[in-house]
């Protein structure tokens, strides 16, 4: 019989296959406990090979040659099952024959979907099947009734008998794997969550496959190729620390707000436009307030490098602020950001990235990232850190790059010790990191071969000065930008699933993402500032600190 014919036919002749088998099956192998399982298994083997294009032009015979093999397999499992679990090489089945190599294939097929099945129906499965325990047994050892052993053994053959035939292949996400960043609004947990339970592609790809609606774990792990038995203690942990959540039926789901890369910057043609035709307004906003401070000694003593990024800063942040404002009820909604395990009170925001794809936008940014050090005696605020990640230059999202892995406090206690101040550094061994830091436009070496800052720092006692200024620009700034960047914000409205926490939040969420950056490029593009900004050398990055002698 030809093998088109028999898939013609295969499903008329199924049953009396079947009946064929019983009869085998009863009248030489009646010693077997589980006769309905083999019989089972040799099915599975006869279509699977029927879908694999073999030809097979005795049925019935091949059908025999199986469940004998079958059989065999049987009682194997049942005197020699430490086999399979500790892998003893002196006692392993070789395959000698064609057919035993093909039945070999057809137990990793099998194994693999085992790995697929979740908790419930991969332990007695396992413990039936691999381990050899009988149904009493296994109803004693997971305190469930016989009845339930045996329906959780159907369900698994029937999972693993419909993959089998489905022959479905992996998704290309398993080998390869998108990548996730993730911010968030609010404070994060003790122990850094939620940034702490996304460490690898498993918790990434997971949180992404899970976002658009909610899925089995064993979809996921057809999906992602991965056996459910590893996935499940990721979701899990993604579970309790809440950027993951379970429906009653099991099925799990992301609960952060999730993003293309591509998308993320919301229309960045309308922003660029928008920052062209406000640049000139903005310059002479911000020069009318902060020209008459430039006079002022700590500031007049900057090089011109430290100056234009000390003024980029304070437009950056203004702007920033304006963008804040601008979100309907934005302050509002953060008074009511949910608490976290652990401490935390945050929101999550996620950016997918496809394969390979990396930070590659002049819009990239991330800040303002302040990181403060305390005197641990008196608990006295001595310096402060304020820097964005920006097409100006890197800052903190450099330092990963290190060779040495070294905290930002310890990055400010670094800085600092370069200034007249009571601080030193934590540890002598960032001293070998001054290379970096010069390369970052950050730290530069003088004539004299000594280390000193390249960024703008000034005292406690100056900052007190210039912050009611920074105050004043802000407000001049929201007052100018805010008709245009509202109109903005309401013509972009994000589609985000129900279960997303807070969704509310993100209908607007990445309108904006482009234009601070944009209007800074556009004034200093335009020759405005009167010191000269080079882009990529020109970090927006300053230090506030306590002098040595005040009190």
């Amino acid at each position: 019989m030809l093998l088109s014919d028999i898939e013609t036919n295969l499903d008329k002749k199924c049953e009396e296959y079947i009946r064929y088998l019983y009869r085998i099956a009863y009248h030489k192998y009646n010693d077997a406990d589980d006769i309905d399982s083999i019989i089972q298994d040799t099915m599975t083997a006869f279509i699977l090979k029927i879908k694999q294009g073999v030809l097979i032009n005795h049925p019935k015979a091949y059908l025999a040659s199986i469940l004998s093999n079958k059989y065999n397999d049987w009682l194997r499992d049942k005197y020699r099952s430490e086999m399979l679990i500790h892998e003893d090489t002196e006692n392993v089945f070789y395959p000698e024959t064609t057919d035993e190599i093909e039945l070999t294939e057809e137990y990793e097929y099998v194994r693999r979907e085992i790995g697929r099945l979740i908790k419930i129906y991969r332990d007695v499965t396992v413990m039936h099947y691999v381990k050899g325990m009988n149904i009493n047994r296994i109803s004693s050892e997971l305190g469930i009734s016989r009845g339930t052993v045996l329906s959780r053994l159907s369900s698994a053959r029937s999972q693993i008998r419909e993959k089998l035939l489905s022959m479905e292949k992996y998704s290309e996400i398993s080998y390869l794997p998108k990548k996730l960043s993730i911010g968030i609004w609010g404070g994060d947990g003790i122990s850094g969550e939620p940034f702490s339970l996304v460490r690898s592609p498993i918790e990434e790809n997971i949180l992404i496959l899970s976002y658009e609606k909610p899925v089995s774990i064993r979809d996921l792990a057809e999906t992602m190729g991965m056996p459910c038995a590893y996935l499940e203690p990721a979701i899990d942990k993604l579970i309790n620390g809440e950027l993951m959540g379970r429906t009653s039926g099991g099925l799990v789901f992301t609960r952060c707000y999730m993003r293309n890369y591509e998308d993320s910057f919301g229309d960045i043609k309308k922003q660029e436009a928008f920052a062209e035709k406000y640049a000139q307004t903005i310059w002479n906003t911000v020069w009318e307030n902060i020209s008459p401070l430039t006079q002022r000694k700590e500031f007049s003593e900057m090089s011109e490098k430290q100056k234009a990024t000390f003024i980029l800063f304070l437009i950056m942040q203004a702007l920033q602020q304006c963008i804040i404002r601008c979100k309907p009820d934005f302050d509002d909604k953060l008074k009511f950001l949910p608490d976290r395990p652990n401490g935390g009170k945050w929101l999550a925001i996620a950016t997918v990235f496809e394969n390979g794809q990396k930070h590659n936008s002049i819009y990239d940014s991330s800040g303002p990232v302040e990181v403060n050090y305390r005197d641990q005696e008196n608990g006295k605020k001595m310096c402060q850190m304020f820097d964005f990640q920006s097409v100006f230059g890197d800052t903190h999202w450099a330092y990963g790059n290190f060779r040495y892995k070294v905290s930002l406090v310890e990055i400010l206690r670094f800085y600092a010790s370069l200034l007249p101040c009571d601080v030193k550094p934590a540890n002598s061994l960032i001293n070998q990191l001054i290379p970096e830091f010069e390369k970052l436009h950050i730290v530069k070496t003088d004539k004299n071969g000594k280390a000193v800052l390249d960024i703008p720092a000034l005292s406690f006692e100056e900052i007190s000065v210039w912050d009611p200024v920074s105050v004043k620009i802000n407000d001049d700034l929201y007052g100018i930008l805010n008709e245009g960047l509202t109109k903005i914000i309401a013509e972009h409205t994000n589609k985000i699933p129900k279960h997303v926490d807070c969704r509310e939040f993100f209908r607007n969420e990445s309108t904006l993402n482009a234009y601070a950056i944009a209007q800074l490029r556009a004034i200093v593009n335009n020759g405005f500032l009167p010191y000269t900004v080079e882009i990529g050398k020109t970090p927006i990055i300053y230090l506030a600190y306590r002098k040595k002698f005040d009190t």
